[in-house]
């Protein structure tokens, strides 16, 4: 997979869904943002107030280190025939600092990806360093919006014929009562077709109760989701949402990590304390090639392929644990090893071919770098 850390930064990318809106654009909200761990920025609905509220949007992410992906529905919406609109459309904002690229679609069904791949072509000739983001369905989207026979047919289809720079997916896995079951098969899903074809991914993670079905997460929850992405191989992490969202189109939404008046709720210290660890080990992972996953415990669903060992790791024992596998230079370099569960402590036995094994005790959700190369 591609180590590039493809938004320019020098830190692991971390974004979010529904950042403040237009009338609370300023550096002190965008430096709130970085404050809490962000190095990039979604827009959403700016555009409604104006080219200058995205141009502020961009000035006050270039004041905090930040960059920004700017959302324009007339980029979305263009048709095929319509190509030559596309330099205008971008020209105002691509030689911005903050300037990532165009938010070009969410959550597309197949009958939409040859569309978006001449779209990206032609944007791709105006801005080759930009970024034609695309985010995917998820696994419980089912057929007839992913335009295709399976999830993995979507997910191949996708790839082939957009050929994104990065793959970005949601799957929001916490519901009232219970978990998603099929939040395993999406990673597997996603991570093995980017490996296969050396994309790197991102995903977003679930901060907020939605639509009276979907939980609001406690921090284990949080930290839950973002270390299981890293296990799998994710190289960059999105939050859903940042900025309480308004209710609309039959959906209501929860507070997110900032209300709706611009307060702080707890969710805000929560991700800034996963984002702190996350800016750690992150970019270590982000270096690395991931091979694959090591298990203790019963294998998740959907979960198809796991490493019977790894380099110098003979086997895992004890409590349920995930141990995502990555090599350097061709040579097992590290584990990523995360507690399986949300709700309780785990221990984990690391077992070496030639060294004295490992104990590894994990709190609800975390997860532990462990470099193999340091046991030789």
């Amino acid at each position: 997979m591609s180590k590039t850390n493809f938004v320019g930064a020098q830190s692991f990318p971390v974004g979010m869904w529904v950042p403040p809106p237009a009338a609370e654009v300023s550096v002190e909200r965008y430096k709130e943002m970085r404050d809490c761990g962000f190095t990039f920025v979604i827009g959403f609905r700016e555009i409604e107030d104006g080219e200058e509220t995205v141009l502020r949007a961009l000035d006050c992410a270039e004041a905090n280190g930040l960059k920004y992906l700017v959302s324009d529905p007339r980029v979305k919406n263009l048709a095929i025939s319509e190509l030559a609109e596309m330099g205008p459309l971008v020209a105002p904002y691509t030689a911005h600092p903050a300037y990532m690229g165009h938010l070009f679609f969410d959550e597309p069904g197949a009958d939409e990806f040859e569309r978006l791949a001449a779209l990206a072509e032609r944007y791709y000739a105006h801005v080759p360093d930009g970024l034609a983001y695309v985010n995917l369905l998820p696994t419980y989207a089912k057929p007839p919006m992913w335009g295709t026979d399976t999830y993995a047919d979507y997910v191949e289809q996708f790839i082939r014929t957009f050929k994104p720079k990065v793959l970005s997916y949601d799957h929001y896995p916490l519901l009232m009562d219970k978990n998603k079951p099929d939040y395993f098969a999406n990673l597997w899903s996603i991570s093995e077709a980017c490996r296969r074809h050396d994309v790197p991914f991102w995903l977003f993670i679930q901060t907020l109760s939605f639509n009276g079905k979907y939980r609001e997460p406690n921090e284990a929850e949080l930290r839950w989701q973002v270390n299981l992405s890293l296990a799998f191989g994710a190289v960059g992490i999105q939050y859903f949402t940042y900025w309480s969202p308004d209710d609309a189109n039959n959906e209501t939404f929860g507070e997110a990590l900032i209300r709706k008046d611009g307060s702080r709720t707890e969710q805000y210290d929560r991700v800034k304390r996963i984002n702190d660890e996350l800016a750690v080990v992150g970019p270590v992972l982000q270096s690395l090639q991931p091979e694959g996953i090591l298990v203790r415990g019963e294998i998740p669903d959907g979960v198809d392929r796991v490493l019977p060992s790894f380099g110098p790791v003979a086997a895992l024992e004890g409590d349920p644990v995930v141990a995502g596998c990555f090599s350097a230079d061709g040579q097992p370099d590290s584990l990523f090893v995360v507690n399986l569960s949300h709700d309780d402590q785990a221990e984990s036995v690391i077992v070496y071919d030639q060294a004295p094994s490992v104990t590894v005790r994990l709190e609800p959700g975390a997860g532990r770098l462990i470099r193999l190369r340091e046991t030789n």
